[in-house]
């Protein structure tokens, strides 16, 4: 009988923890989906939105007062997050004749799960770059010829 009780509650530990990773899991996914359907659609000032996901501790960490930058996004058509797990998401994102992989890593701060970002845009410096890197043009139309 002892054995079977410690048996149940091993079973029982594993359990919750399973339950809990796939909680995360879910979390990161619903976050991405967020963000990527801000990048899809036609929301006028999209930096205003994208913010909120963006790591506070991160932003103290690089002294970066996230106001006075605009959040980096893509307008794509669409976009499918093709592996969530770990602390990352992975999403392929594109248009017409053209495809990125982008990958964003998240951290959980009081509750809430946010995106640590790649850093300040190359492409210009009044931008926050959100993901914490891309690939550009995973395929286009003049790759198939």
């Amino acid at each position: 009988m002892k054995h079977l009780k410690l048996f149940l509650a091993l079973i029982l530990i594993l359990t919750v923890n399973l339950k809990a990773d796939e909680l995360n899991t879910r979390k990161m996914e619903q976050v991405a989906k967020e963000i990527l359907d801000l990048f899809i659609k036609d929301a006028g000032e999209k930096s205003n939105l994208l913010r909120k996901h963006i790591s506070e501790q991160w932003l103290d960490k690089k002294n970066i007062n996230v106001k006075k930058f605009k959040i980096n996004n893509y307008s794509p058509e669409y976009y499918n997050i093709i592996y969530t797990g770990c602390d990352v998401c992975l999403a392929v994102i594109g248009g017409s004749s053209w495809a990125h992989l982008l990958v964003f890593k998240f951290t959980e701060e009081w509750g809430a799960y946010r995106v640590i970002p790649k850093g300040i845009s190359e492409a210009s410096s009044d931008y926050i770059d959100p993901w914490w890197t891309v690939k550009d043009y995973i395929c286009s139309q003049s790759e198939e010829k």
